[in-house]
């Protein structure tokens, strides 16, 4: 049977494009609701924005209402004046220029002036001016034709003489039976009122009934008309020269719907209301990329706010991290302290129960080694004591007799001699000695091997007494082992000479042994201390020296050390703490 499970994707066991891919589908789902809350968000904005601009609309419509009708009440004031009338009939108008100066200047209108019935201004508010309208005829202007036919004129225009536009306000003036003798007209400025509208901060069209630009915002606007001029339009513009000689001229307008539409290119809110004065509209333009712009402010100020936090976040989460990481490097050095203090205390216990073991052996070996001592020691001095009575028997000298069987015994005689000392329980109380006396009585009892061996033995010894506390016959057991083992080392060597010196280390005694043999080689103190371990031939000695000595000077709470010597041979070094005084 085949196994038919497929294998799994990569993504799915390496974690890595794991990670990767969930990063991604994360990316992909911000940028979807990033784009999805920008459309809904511009679309709530510019909803907000159609709804706002209708009043502001209305606003701006009676604002201009306002303008229009600031003045409506001076024309008729001024027409049923007594002053006009009799200045219109006896022809003397002279005296109503300055009159008609200070109320213009008064009531903020750009002119007052009044004109006979055949459209002659006989009297004006700029009569200083030289620009004055005194002597101009405005028979073709319809405000005057309306108020000649016994009606208020209203009618916007440009300036003929002037060139500035303005919004016209005629009545007629009539005497105590209504005959008409003339018009008195009033012009209100249209700049200021384009002034106004720019510090609005909105783009503003004020049109009038064919769709012509009377007043914006934006002056590059004004004249500009938003949809064709008719041939009878234009025929009637020029007969009445509304516009003076401004050029009129189409605006780039395109209705999208109800409430968009563009200007020049750019998208607005488009927002329309009407005047109550005139058959005029106003056009109030919002951009759309305004609202765009907010909605992608919110949107970026959301992602903003987003990242912030996930930077904050992660910040804590990294905080979190280093502090976890602090905790477990704390607890990975404690471990390992504890781990390092666990390898020295096994070491310890180590070297413990190899020790404990060693002075278990070493104290079986010692009483094995009584017992062999005391078998064989007395079977030993009857063979010896029968080979001297044979010797004597044949006149014969020592060892000529028997010599291998003399050499044999003395082999055997070293071997008890070493086990009897090794053997030897210590009951030894522990006193204060000198140091140099003791070596000198081991030097006394090597001193015969020494010379045999041909090896010099050279002293170096502080003349001053110098006092440790142990057992002297112990100590002396120690440097009569390291004076012979030096002494065999040197044996068959050119010029073999050992030198035992002694000085005072702050509180230590130091003795050190030193010969000129072959040296120690890549052996130290531990292996030379193991019992049964020696360099000598086979039946030289048992390798128990050095651990005895090494035994009897931690007793004396000191330490044996070997090294080679330099230039060449072994060095032995014992180091004691030195005492006061000696016992009496």
């Amino acid at each position: 049977m085949t196994d038919t499970l497929g294998k799994p994707p990569f993504f799915a066991t390496d974690p890595a494009p794991r990670r990767a891919f969930y990063i991604f589908a994360a990316v992909l789902g911000l940028c979807a609701v990033a784009i999805a809350s920008y459309f809904a968000l511009a679309s709530y904005f510019l909803r907000t924005e159609a709804a706002q601009t209708t009043e502001r609309a209305q606003f701006f419509a009676s604002s201009i209402d306002d303008a229009l009708t600031r003045l409506e009440h001076l024309p008729y004031v001024l027409s049923i004046d007594e002053s006009t009338l009799e200045a219109l009939v006896s022809g003397n108008t002279e005296k109503l220029n300055p009159i008609l100066a200070d109320i213009a200047n008064r009531a903020g209108a750009e002119f007052i002036y009044v004109l006979d019935l055949n459209g002659k201004t006989v009297a004006s508010s700029n009569f200083r001016d030289a620009d004055s309208l005194i002597g101009n005829f405005y028979t073709f202007r319809p405000y005057f034709r309306d108020a000649v036919a016994g009606a208020a004129g209203r009618f916007f225009a440009v300036g003929v003489t002037t060139g500035r536009p303005g919004y016209f306000i005629a009545e007629p003036v009539r005497d105590a039976e209504g005959k008409i003798h003339g018009v008195v007209a009033v012009k209100i400025g249209f700049n200021d009122l384009s002034r106004a509208l720019s510090g609005s901060g909105e783009l503003v069209l004020v049109v009038d009934e064919r769709g012509v630009v009377l007043a914006s915002s934006e002056p590059d606007l004004i004249y500009g008309y938003m949809s064709p001029l008719s041939d009878g339009n234009r025929r009637t513009l020029e007969e009445q020269q509304q516009f003076g000689n401004e050029t009129l001229f189409p605006l780039d307008w395109a209705p999208e719907s109800e409430r968009r539409a563009r200007l020049d290119g750019t998208a607005y809110v488009w927002t329309k209301a009407f005047l109550e004065e005139e058959d005029w509209s106003l056009h109030l333009l919002s951009e759309v990329r305004n609202s765009r712009r907010q909605a992608l402010l919110y949107v970026a100020g959301g992602l903003m706010t987003l990242l912030l936090l996930t930077v904050a976040a992660s910040i804590y989460r990294a905080a979190q991290l280093r502090n976890a990481l602090t905790i477990s490097n704390a607890d990975r050095h404690r471990l390992t302290r504890e781990i390092e203090e666990r390898h020295i205390a096994e070491k310890k216990l180590a070297s413990a129960r190899t020790e404990l073991a060693q002075k278990e052996q070493l104290a079986a070996l010692g009483q094995l080694s009584a017992s062999i001592t005391h078998e064989l020691g007395q079977p030993i001095s009857a063979m010896r004591n029968y080979l001297v009575a044979e010797e004597i028997a044949a006149d014969a000298g020592p060892n000529e007799l028997w010599p291998r069987l003399s050499g044999l015994l003395d082999r055997m005689q070293r071997i008890v001699d070493q086990l009897r000392l090794f053997g030897r329980t210590s009951a030894t109380i522990a006193t204060n000695f000198t140091v140099q006396d003791t070596v000198h009585a081991a030097v006394q009892l090597v001193q015969h091997t020494a010379r045999d061996a041909g090896t010099e033995i050279v002293l170096e010894l502080p003349e001053d007494a110098i006092a440790v506390r142990g057992g002297p016959e112990r100590f002396e057991q120690v440097i009569v082992n390291l004076l012979r083992n030096a002494i065999d080392a040197t044996h068959g060597t050119d010029g073999a000479k050992v030198r035992l010196s002694m000085s005072v280390e702050a509180d230590d005694v130091v003795l050190t042994v030193a010969d000129n043999g072959p040296g120690l080689g890549e052996l130290n103190i531990d292996d030379l201390s193991k019992p049964f371990f020696s360099t000598k031939p086979s039946g030289k000695g048992m390798g128990l020296g050095l651990a005895i000595s090494g035994q009897i000077i931690n007793e004396m709470r000191g330490t044996l050390h070997a090294e080679n010597n330099v230039p060449h041979g072994a060095l032995f070094r014992i180091t004691l703490p030195k005492t006061e005084s000696v016992d009496a």
